[in-house]
């Protein structure tokens, strides 16, 4: 199950609860399960924005990689088009070069390939006894001048490009931009609800009576003062500084 299907289900618990609520009769109960709801919208807020950030983190990451890529496989188009000129099977050229770059570092692949033409595959026409054909010529002629060059370019970063393809990184990009978007549409829905969960619960804090309000926990009056808005919340203050202040002081 995804973060979506997460917080999708937990709003629902958080609606079903809600609803709950205002159909207790009883004013101090509806009370506590608002303080509930409202707690719980708080911290699946609070959770879904986490995974948002973790998620928009991944992407710079991957968003890197991807580029990456794809501009590796610019060069690696260039490079199709001379083995194409230069061997009988250029799929065996191209092979050869992956499973080169795969074994063993830079230094040594560019070695390898200054070699000559015949060092990645067969290449196009032949060579009987020191004879070549006008195909070989063509084909010797073009790796030395253009694709010779062009795998020096490719070559420093081909062993990296070929780890990001084994780990997916275009599919686990696009993976990405869905969970940012589903997390975004999460938060969007939580953030109406948060909203109409925190007016109800004013409405309860403002509404509550005396006798009420007395058979609340310390902790429970403090998350209703600070539902008050803040003329009621001053006038609370003054009222129990009035009442710290009447009381006798303790002899000396």
């Amino acid at each position: 199950m995804g973060d979506s299907d997460n917080s999708s289900a937990a709003l629902d618990a958080l609606r079903a609860q809600f609803d709950q609520a205002m159909s207790e009769p009883d004013t101090v109960k509806r009370f506590r399960v608002l303080l509930d709801v409202t707690d719980g919208a708080r911290h699946l807020q609070s959770k879904v924005n986490k995974s948002l950030k973790e998620h928009q983190k991944s992407e710079t990451f991957l968003e890197v990689e991807k580029r990456f890529v794809t501009k590796h496989e610019t060069k690696l188009d260039a490079l199709a088009q001379g083995f194409f000129n230069c061997y009988a099977t250029p799929g065996k050229a191209r092979a050869a070069l992956d499973q080169l770059c795969d074994s063993y570092d830079t230094q040594y692949v560019l070695d390898v390939v200054a070699l000559g033409v015949w060092r990645l595959s067969k290449p196009l026409g032949f060579d009987l006894f020191g004879i070549k054909s006008e195909a070989r010529q063509m084909a010797e002629a073009f790796y030395e001048n253009n694709l010779h060059p062009a795998l020096e370019k490719a070559i420093p970063d081909h062993g990296d490009y070929l780890k990001l393809k084994r780990l997916n990184v275009e599919e686990r990009y696009g993976k990405v931009l869905e969970d940012i978007e589903m997390c975004r549409k999460a938060a969007a829905a939580i953030e109406v609800v948060l909203k109409k969960y925190r007016d109800r619960f004013a409405t309860e804090a403002k509404s509550m009576s005396e006798e009420d309000v007395d058979k609340l926990s310390p902790a429970e009056a403090v998350e209703r003062v600070k539902a008050l808005p803040l003329k009621m919340q001053e006038a609370i203050f003054e009222a129990q500084k009035e009442a710290l202040a009447a009381k006798p002081r303790a002899a000396h």
